[in-house]
C-alpha cells in the first residue's frame, strides 16, 4: 500500500512539474490547438476569426492585457460532467 501511495506522489509531481513549464514558456501551451480566437454575433453563436499562427506573435500578451469579460474557457470534460450531473439530478428529482 505504501509503494502505491509513493507511485501516486510521484506521479502527481510529474504533472505538477509538467504544467509549471506552460507558466515559463507560454508558448509551449498556446498553440492554435489550445486557443481558437472567435467573436460572438448577435444571435449568441461564435464565428472564428482567421489569424496566421506564428510564435512571434503577441497572442501571450493580448490574452494578459484583455478584460475578463471578454476571455471565455471552454472545457469539453467539463461540458460532459455538466451534462452528466443534470441528467443525475433530474433522475434522482423524479
Amino acid at each position: 500500500m505504501k509503494k502505491k501511495w509513493f507511485s501516486v506522489r510521484i506521479l502527481a509531481a510529474l504533472c505538477a512539474a509538467l504544467g509549471w513549464w506552460g507558466l515559463f514558456y507560454p508558448e509551449l501551451v498556446l498553440t492554435p490547438d489550445t486557443v481558437k480566437i472567435s467573436t460572438e454575433e448577435e444571435d449568441g453563436t461564435f464565428s472564428p476569426l482567421p489569424m496566421e499562427w506564428t510564435f512571434d506573435s503577441s497572442l501571450y500578451f493580448d490574452l494578459l492585457n484583455a478584460d475578463p469579460d471578454k476571455i471565455t474557457f471552454r472545457s469539453r470534460l467539463l461540458t460532459e460532467l455538466d451534462l452528466f450531473l443534470e441528467n443525475l439530478y433530474d433522475k434522482i428529482g423524479k
